[in-house]
């Protein structure tokens, strides 16, 4: 039975923090936990083996700021390759057979253009490279977590299918007000991410369990296995040492509600150490899959969802081979006000970057769902890549994932 059979048929009880127990094993303050791997090999071997021996189905790797970007701020960007192998490796040899072992790959740390310089290509290479030695070390499932740009999860997620079929998590990090940093909700997420090709969505950090159900319950209702990891309660720094207000007992008890709401995979993040997941372990209630909830069809952008069941109304901007993105982006903002719950674009001219370009300039800007259509069949594939929502299209295309065909 693999990973995804098992998960159906059963909750999984994943693992809790390496950064903290790594901390308390003596990793200095703004230290590199990966390095860990390299030069304590031992301690981090003893903490996977802790976590086995409190229960747990799954193990993560001690590798979630093991991409290239991250590694370069502690001098260690000649050791990708190596770091990830390896981390992979030990967490597999701690395993022994008892448990599954997860890749845990964090963002780049860097934020997308326009906001910042991140470009989808380059943040494809980095989890290329980071993923491409990570499954040579051996893992069984991939988890993308703690991501707050569903543009750089996609990325992440495209460079991850570019290389494997192995079981995919999508786990976004969200904020008080229940949206991540760049503004998606908990459900449009499940839904732009399972549109995508994850195999399961997630929430991780942020909160402890009490404040990430509501989180879950939304995410829920998109039908997705979820995997759910929330801190130990929020963080308080008591003379130097940062410590977390939750006991083990009371989060396990709060972590166990997850069941209820399709949540097939639950451990924890910041602050949790085997002892919180062996109270989880005792207190989560088994439960059968419920199996999708929500079967339909949807246009998503960053900030809204717009069900594909019958008629909407879509305001048509064609693009013609005179006209610039400058020019498209003042006739779409024009359009972004008027009574419309999508906006297509009609695409005819023949730069076959043109419609992406036109996605970094507005990224986080257009509140309505887009259509891509026209005759350049590359331009319109270019933009699905890089889309950070779920798109309408005219015509199918060759490979991509994540849109919905429309009629007409």
């Amino acid at each position: 039975m693999g990973f995804l059979d098992d998960i159906k048929s059963r909750i999984l009880i994943y693992d809790g923090s390496k950064g903290y127990m790594l901390q308390l094993a003596g990793l200095p303050a703004g230290g590199s936990p990966e390095e860990f791997i390299l030069s304590h090999p031992d301690t981090v071997f003893d903490i996977h083996a802790a976590y086995v021996e409190a229960g747990c189905d799954v193990i993560q790797t001690n590798t979630f700021t093991g991409n290239r970007v991250m590694l370069e701020k502690h001098g260690l960007g000649d050791f990708v390759y190596e770091i990830n192998h390896d981390g992979a490796a030990l967490a597999k040899k701690a395993a022994a057979g008892k448990a599954y072992t997860a890749a845990s790959v964090g963002p780049t740390g860097l934020m997308f253009s326009p906001f910042g310089t991140l470009e989808y290509e380059e943040a494809f290479d980095v989890f290329k490279e980071q993923v491409g030695a990570l499954v040579d070390g051996g893992v069984d499932l991939i988890n993308f977590e703690t991501f707050t740009d569903i543009s750089e999860m996609r990325a992440a997620l495209a460079a991850a299918r570019s290389l494997t079929g192995i079981p995919v998590i999508c786990s976004m990090a969200f904020e008080h007000n229940k949206r991540t940093l760049m503004g998606t909700d908990p459900l449009a997420c499940a839904r732009i991410l399972l549109a995508a090709g994850a195999d399961m969505a997630g929430a991780n950090c942020s909160f402890g369990p009490g404040h990430m159900l509501e989180i879950v319950k939304e995410m829920a209702v998109a039908g997705s296995l979820l995997s759910v990891k929330p801190n130990a309660g929020l963080p308080q720094s008591v003379d130097g040492v940062t410590v977390y207000s939750q006991c083990a007992a009371d989060f396990a008890k709060e972590a166990a509600a997850y069941g209820e709401y399709n949540v097939r995979l639950v451990g924890g993040c910041c602050g949790t150490t085997p002892e919180y997941i062996a109270e989880i372990k005792r207190k989560m209630v088994m439960r059968p899959y419920a199996g999708p909830l929500d079967q339909g069809k949807y246009l998503c952008s960053v900030e809204k969802s717009v069900p594909v069941n019958g008629e909407i109304k879509i305001g048509l901007f064609t693009i013609g081979e005179g006209l610039s993105v400058d020019d498209t982006i003042d006739g779409i903002y024009d359009m972004s006000y008027g009574d419309y719950e999508a906006l297509e674009l009609e695409y005819n001219g023949s730069n076959e970057d043109f419609l992406a370009e036109f996605i970094k300039r507005t990224r986080g800007m257009l509140k309505l769902p887009l259509i891509f259509s026209g005759k350049n069949n590359r331009a319109v594939e270019n933009a699905l890549r890089i889309y950070p929502g779920i798109a309408g299209v005219r015509k199918k295309p060759e490979t991509l994932h994540g849109y919905v065909i429309l009629d007409g």
